[in-house]
């Protein structure tokens, strides 16, 4: 009887495609640290390079030893440019033709430390200078295979060479040196295994712990993010809400020192009446869609746009916008120029007779009045808008204004 499984398909296949993504970037980031690191330890593989070369001295073998030792330390220093170019690549996978060549050039380094062994292969046991040797290959081979057991396959290539070479010459001197020798080679190889299969799983563990809390750190540090956002924002029109509008501008003010700053209040018209007749679904893609023309319009890359400015969502159907360094005369401009644009306002999910305007209030906010005092003057001035008639700019202060733009009959713009 078959086994039906107690997820769904597409539930099965993206946690599948998530542990697969989650141990590819445990792999690349092994790798990383396996490339960082794997130069030094190069380099300290040199001193007993140098120990086996001055135990041999003056030994019949000693040609053969340094020759051995030569191309060893050759092939190390091979390894470490390829190492060095691979560092080069972002994230280089394994399958890379420079980690074949790293994986060949460990199987040649590992039958070369196995090859040192043959010098005093007739003297093991017999003298010091020869058992100092095979404890250095031993030990050097034993730790050299658990720095690289991250690289399975290149752990994999090193003892390969190494054993392939080690076994043979065990079997040629058992006559001289013994069985021992060779049950010594046969069974440190699984132990020489476990080992690297240890350290390789450990190191998995330890790079997944790291990531894990990576992830965490960064998924705190977005809900920290959105939580802000949420604190300071509207949460229909994604614009500044009460609170941060006013933190906001009272940054801008001390910056702007005693520039001239600008207040903009924006009432929809008859906006209860569009809730009423089209339901709150199409009121607040009106409030979307306007809340997003006066962003538009304030931006850097409109003709009037300011990048520096704040927009909040003032109240249920009110916009207040603060332009630093805009005299009133110019906040006017910018206001008519949002009249306009908003009288023009529409949307394909809109009925056709749906038609949206506003009712401007502009004040300037002098350094010697607090905000509240500024926005309550663009709060008289928008009501004035409103008896006189809707749609129109309204400024306060007894402004001196410019006409609106040629060939606009509904512009509508006066002074306080």
């Amino acid at each position: 009887m078959g086994v039906i499984s107690s997820q769904p398909a597409p539930v099965a296949e993206s946690r599948a495609a998530a542990d697969d993504g989650g141990e590819r970037r445990v792999e690349l980031l092994s790798q990383r640290y396996f490339l960082e690191n794997i130069a030094r330890w190069q380099l300290a593989n040199l001193l007993p390079l140098a120990l086996i070369a001055l135990c041999n001295l003056g030994r019949p073998g000693f040609g053969l030893t340094l020759w051995i030792v030569a191309a060893n330390a050759a092939c190390m220093a091979a390894m470490g440019g390829v190492c060095a170019r691979l560092r080069t690549h972002d994230d280089p996978p394994a399958q890379h033709r420079l980690w074949h060549l790293y994986q060949g050039m460990a199987f040649v380094s590992g039958a070369l430390w196995a090859s040192l062994m043959l010098p005093v292969a007739t003297t093991l046991g017999k003298d010091i200078a020869s058992t100092f040797v095979c404890v250095i290959i031993i030990a050097t081979v034993s730790v050299t295979s658990m720095v690289i057991a991250t690289r399975r396959n290149g752990f994999i290539a090193f003892g390969a060479g190494f054993f392939a070479v080690l076994l043979p010459q065990t079997l040629w001197f058992i006559d001289v040196i013994g069985p021992i020798p060779l049950i010594a080679t046969v069974f440190f190889i699984p132990a020489l295994w476990s080992l690297a299969k240890a350290v390789y799983t450990q190191d998995r563990s330890l790079i997944r712990t790291q990531l894990e809390k990576e992830d965490l750190a960064a998924e705190l540090t977005r809900a920290l993010e959105r939580a802000e956002y949420l604190a300071t924002r509207d949460s229909l029109t994604g614009l500044y809400n009460r609170r941060a509008f006013e933190q906001v501008a009272q940054s801008l003010r001390a910056a702007s020192d005693s520039g001239p700053i600008s207040l903009i209040l924006i009432d929809l018209d008859h906006f209860k009446a569009i809730n009423d007749q089209h339901g709150h679904a199409c009121g607040d893609c009106v409030l979307q869609k306007a809340a997003e023309l006066i962003l538009e319009t304030v931006r850097p890359v409109d003709v009037l746009g300011r990048g520096d400015s704040a927009v909040a969502r003032w109240g249920g159907e009110e916009f207040l916008l603060l332009l630093p360094e805009c005299s009133l005369p110019m906040a006017v401009l910018v206001a008519e120029r949002l009249r306009q644009r908003l009288a023009r306002l529409t949307d394909p999910s809109w009925p056709p007779h749906l038609k949206v305007s506003g009712s401007f209030g502009v004040a300037c906010w002098r350094p010697e009045v607090t905000l509240h005092h500024c926005i309550n003057e663009a709060d008289q001035a928008m009501y004035r808008a409103k008896q006189g008639g809707r749609n129109r700019v309204v400024a306060g202060q007894g402004a001196k204004l410019e006409a609106p733009a040629p060939g606009d009959e509904s512009a509508r713009t006066a002074t306080g």
